[in-house]
């Protein structure tokens, strides 16, 4: 399970980075999902393996502009990949409203459908490997973390215990390994009893912009890897002031590490803080309150949580041509 950052920058993009974006897949890469769309992220997609044909769903925290101007464009060129399937998008209904205008002012048809989902009516769905659960977070409009919690694990047969209670192989096997409760001669037999899943279920969240950390208490047990916005050190945010609605590196780095969060990517970084010191200052703040495995968002980064739940980064940046 693999997050990829196609955006790292806040409000407005800088020369090394976009506006927010991360997509979310499996080593196959299909299908995958989108969280945050801001402007231009369809072009950095281009620089990935990932495939707007195989884009499942697309989740937007919340209105603000760089964190969804980007979703028509990105729509329209799904529409011109072949796809035929439907996508769906969760997000505020602004931006659900936007979208409907931007495809009628283009008068732009489309070979799929669009399923439009608000966000503060959906707590929970399915799909076709994960399951998503949204947190609502605190910020200057409502905005949204994302849970995802990774389904369609494989299944062990327990061989032991099917020797020990003499259940001969057989097509019955395969269906227990399929998860499938049998009859063998005349018994029942659960799969739950005589399996189990290969590996733990991988967990991760996804944040929006958010100024109260512990918004996430609901949703942070047994998370692998937390992306969350930090977007000024903590003498930064107390200068600009609080009615940004942003967190700083130090609180959400101590939440984090209050919350014994083994990995934590950090991102969305003010324009100021360009590569150099600004970057020194944000890791130092970081690593004065976190002891975990820590990530510094650049754009194409790749960080993955294996079968065995450990967290390491796949790639820095976006590989060059």
């Amino acid at each position: 399970m693999q997050v990829q950052v196609l955006g790292s920058s806040s409000g407005t993009p800088t020369k090394s980075r976009n506006v927010s974006g991360y997509a979310v897949f499996r080593d196959d890469q299909k299908p995958w999902y989108l969280i945050d769309c801001g402007e231009a992220t369809q072009h950095q997609i281009l620089k990935t393996k990932l495939a707007l044909y195989h884009l499942e769903a697309v989740f937007i925290t919340h209105k603000h502009g760089d964190h969804c101007y980007g979703l028509p464009g990105l729509i329209a060129s799904a529409g011109l990949s072949g796809r035929t399937q439907t996508l769906r998008i969760v997000a505020p209904k602004e931006v659900l409203e936007f979208v409907r205008a931007a495809m009628a002012m283009s008068e732009w048809t489309l070979p799929f459908s669009l399923e439009l989902l608000d966000f503060d009516v959906l707590s929970a769905q399915t799909f076709s490997w994960v399951k998503v659960q949204s947190c609502p977070l605190q910020h200057r409009v409502p905005s949204q973390g994302f849970k995802f919690i990774e389904m369609q694990i494989a299944r062990k047969l327990d061989i032991d215990r099917l020797r020990a209670e003499q259940i001969a192989s057989g097509p019955h096997y395969n269906l227990l390994q399929r998860g499938e409760d049998v009859s063998y001669n005349g018994i029942l037999l659960r799969a739950d009893d005589y399996t189990h899943l290969a590996w733990q279920p991988r967990v991760l969240v996804i944040c929006g912009d958010n100024e109260t950390p512990s918004c996430l208490d609901p949703v942070i047990a047994g998370v692998h890897l937390l992306v969350h916005e930090a977007t000024f050190v903590a003498a930064d945010l107390k200068k600009v002031g609080a009615h940004t609605g942003h967190s700083d590196v130090q609180r959400i780095s101590a939440y984090a590490q209050k919350q014994a969060v083994p990995a934590l990517l950090l991102s969305h970084f003010s324009a100021r803080y360009g590569p150099g010191e600004g970057m020194l200052a944000i890791a130092d703040e970081a690593k004065g309150q976190y002891c975990g495995r820590l990530f510094l968002a650049t754009d194409g980064m790749i960080v993955a949580v294996d079968k065995n739940t450990q967290v390491s980064l796949v790639q820095s940046g976006f590989n060059k041509e």
